[in-house]
């Protein structure tokens, strides 16, 4: 009875030390992470990119999320002052949505005075690593560059996502920095919460595909 008294005891402090070490590391990645999250969500850029890649996201049917019009503003300010500047719009067909986002966002991109011939449409991608992987190939059919070695692209997206879209758009080789889109307040907290974990999942999941 002592021996099973003392096993208990033992295995109890072994969980306990398994549970803490747990704890440790989910705290410390959450504020690394968290932190670099914040910290490229308030960062503008320093250089003008030559080509956009505005980031799909929810649509209504076919019209636009709060979140996804943060996006097309940002990019439709960037392209009007910008004229020589090429967009790329990238985003596949999500559940209840009656048209691509990619065509939703060309469409209103055009309704804010952007011309049709300056906006290429991606329409295939379900993720962030997929808006990359299929924008890329986009760059290279329309030979819009992407072999400069000065070439410079924007990511247009929420500000909570630049810190992983910019990284994975390093990822694929290119150079890149994030023109931060605004979060709707109603979705501000869910948003970078969730974010910690979309951010380990590309870490573990995603990104070791692009290494392949």
């Amino acid at each position: 009875m002592e021996k099973e008294k003392l096993s208990k005891s033992a295995s109890s402090r072994i969980a306990k030390k398994i549970l803490f070490f747990l704890l440790v590391c989910f705290i410390g990645t959450f504020l690394v992470i968290e932190g670099f999250i914040i910290y490229f969500a308030q960062k503008e850029p320093q250089e003008e990119p030559d080509v956009l890649i505005i980031l799909g996201a929810r649509l209504y049917g076919t019209i636009p999320s709060p979140a996804l019009q943060h996006r097309l503003d940002r990019g439709a300010a960037y392209l009007k002052d910008h004229p020589e500047v090429l967009a790329i719009v990238s985003g596949g067909l999500g559940r209840g949505e009656e048209m691509t986002e990619a065509s939703a966002m060309k469409r209103d991109l055009v309704s804010q005075g952007i011309p049709e011939e300056r906006i290429f449409v991606e329409e295939n991608s379900y993720n962030t690593y997929e808006n990359f992987l299929y924008s890329i190939q986009i760059m290279n059919e329309k030979n819009l560059g992407l072999q400069k070695e000065d070439l410079l692209i924007g990511i247009v997206t929420n500000d909570f996502h630049i810190f992983r879209s910019t990284l994975t758009a390093k990822d694929f080789g290119v150079k890149a920095v994030g023109l931060p889109a605004k979060t709707p307040p109603s979705i501000i907290l869910k948003s970078y919460l969730r974010e910690y974990l979309s951010v380990l999942k590309y870490l573990i999941l995603d990104r070791p595909k692009t290494f392949r």
